[in-house]
């Protein structure tokens, strides 16, 4: 049951004049919190702004607070700029609410969940008027509807080609205690049982600077296997990124002809799964191809200029390779946008056309990376796609590639459970989140499930087998505390177990406006000389807590 307290306010204006903000009603009293979809909480503010407001900023945030009602930590929060000025106007504000946050019951004791709505004086970030009340009507946020989880099973898996490249640039693994590990063994705690490895033909060429060659993919592979996970190998056919905008032939394959380059796909497939075998490691799955969404090996094999009969050709010679070395070895046509039924059906429709022997393909595989405002519409049409392309071309489908923003891993975790659900319900063979161990600072690839301090985000619990009942870290990364906010001159810390080494301030367009190092003795920061505004604090450059100077 899954249940979250919140305080509705009154606001008393504290002004001379008609300023004041107040929660007029929500979407719902009590709101049902799905443990597949979490829930959307609809505030209606209703607002005065002063004499003469041209418009105003508004802040809405769900909060917890203690027993002594001072603020503990954020839970969620939206900042509207400019918004319209004047007497009794009124705002929905919708607060996404994850079923990753811990049920009220479960609080420490003495917290509680509350609204605090704030309404700036205007063009300024000068508070007006606070919604910050407690002992007042309560809003109960509960899941009463129940769902039967499907136990079908899938494979949980994870990309993370870039671990030795991470490695080797000083990056490790830590769990949520802060205990180092490796990875392999943290990522079976979470109950991935498959990794996926890619491979480039010679990265040493390229901007890969070697990474990601042969060798590198099998020295993974070796780790994977210790820990009991299979391995899935995506081969690019190329020396570097091959996805639907880039398809670059390997630079040793320029003046290759068609019959050539059919050896080199057969060649290069083979010498993949004989390296393996060296080491005792037969690949569950390979793909051939990654995103071939207009063929590959281009100009030659690029589908929308002529190039279907190519690309047939291309991946009859890597499935050729697969099955001939091991018939058992499952081979898989990946294409992007899981969603879009009409490119599958275009790509495979005309590789049929075109002579591609279909029988030596096991899986349709997808890729799928929503954003917050379609993360449960894409995960329908992929579903629907999946259960469309199963009954046309009688396959079997997975998602070997998925991903969500770090930068909101409530949201991320219930994309995920939601997309495994979705495809067990397709009788789907898979989930693969697509370089999860990344994170936003790692080569600008923002769409990660690892915090800056070496731990994994919330998100990684969807992949749990008890993930919508015991998911209880989702504010892991509560360290430190930063306060008042909003501020005005001074900024005070209080941190719970670490040592405060660097912070770091950041203005809202990411634009270093603020740098101190080596200050463990520090409590307190005179950022009296920064403008009015919305600021990103980062302390030990983990994850960054937002601010307002006012």
């Amino acid at each position: 049951m899954k249940k979250l307290l919140f305080f509705l306010f009154v606001v008393i204006p504290k002004l001379a004049f008609s300023q004041s903000i107040a929660v007029a009603s929500l979407n719902q009293n009590p709101l049902e919190v799905s443990p597949l979809l979490g829930a959307n909480l609809t505030v209606n503010l209703l607002y005065s702004s002063e004499n003469g407001a041209t418009s105003n900023h508004i802040y809405l945030g769900l909060e917890v607070l203690n027993q002594n009602n001072q603020f503990v930590r954020t839970v969620v929060e939206k900042t509207l700029q400019n918004q319209i000025s004047g007497q009794n106007k009124t705002l929905s504000v919708s607060l996404f609410v994850g079923s990753v946050h811990p049920l009220t019951e479960n609080l420490p004791t003495g917290q509680y969940y509350q609204l605090k709505a704030i309404l700036y004086a205007s063009g300024t970030w000068v508070a007006n008027a606070t919604a910050n009340f407690s002992n007042t009507p309560t809003l109960v946020l509960q899941n009463t509807i129940g769902y039967n989880f499907s136990t079908n099973p899938i494979n949980k898996g994870a990309d993370v080609s870039w671990m030795t490249q991470m490695q080797a640039s000083g990056f490790s693994w830590k769990d949520n205690n802060g205990v180092s590990k490796n990875l392999m063994p943290l990522l079976s705690e979470y109950d991935i049982n498959a990794i996926r490895l890619r491979v480039w033909v010679n990265p040493e060429t390229s901007a890969a600077n070697g990474w990601c060659d042969i060798d590198d993919m099998v020295s993974k592979a070796i780790l994977a296997q210790n820990e009991g996970m299979d391995v899935m190998v995506c081969v690019h056919y190329s020396d570097h990124w091959a996805d639907p905008g880039q398809q670059t032939k390997p630079s040793a394959w320029n003046n290759f002809t068609i019959a050539q380059l059919e050896t080199a796909v057969y060649n290069h497939t083979e010498q993949i799964l004989t390296a393996l075998n060296a080491v005792g490691i037969t690949p569950k799955w390979v793909q051939i191809g990654n995103e071939t969404n207009d063929g590959m090996l281009w100009p030659n094999g690029k589908a929308s200029i002529g190039g279907f009969a190519n690309y047939a050709k291309f991946l009859n010679a890597g499935s050729n390779a697969v099955k001939t070395f091991n018939p058992n070895i499952k081979t898989i046509l990946h294409l992007s946008n899981g969603f879009d039924n009409g490119l599958y059906t275009w790509n495979i429709g005309g590789l049929l056309s075109n002579n591609l022997v279909f029988s030596r393909f096991d899986i349709i595989g997808m890729s799928l990376y929503p954003e917050e405002s379609d993360w449960k519409l894409k995960v329908d049409q992929t579903y629907a796609n999946m259960v469309n392309l199963k009954t046309i071309y009688n396959k079997d489908v997975m998602l070997v590639e998925v991903g969500y923003s770090n930068f909101r891993p409530d949201i991320s975790y219930q994309f995920l459970v939601y997309a495994m659900e979705k495809t067990r319900l397709a009788n789907g063979m898979g989930v693969f989140y697509w370089e999860p161990i990344a994170n936003a600072n790692w080569s600008s690839y923002d769409k990660g499930a690892w915090d800056n301090d070496g731990s994994p985000t919330v998100a990684m619990d969807a992949f749990k087998l008890n993930a919508t009942l015991d998911t209880n870290n989702f504010e892991k990364n509560n360290e430190f505390y930063l306060y008042p906010n909003p501020t005005h001159h001074f900024l005070n810390f209080k941190s719970i177990d670490k040592v405060i080494n660097t912070v770091k301030i950041y203005n809202i367009n990411g634009t270093l406006v603020s740098n101190h190092q080596e200050i463990a003795t520090l409590q307190s920061l005179d950022i009296s000389n920064l403008s009015n505004g919305i600021y990103l604090v980062k302390i030990n450059d983990e994850k960054p807590i937002k601010i307002i100077k006012n």
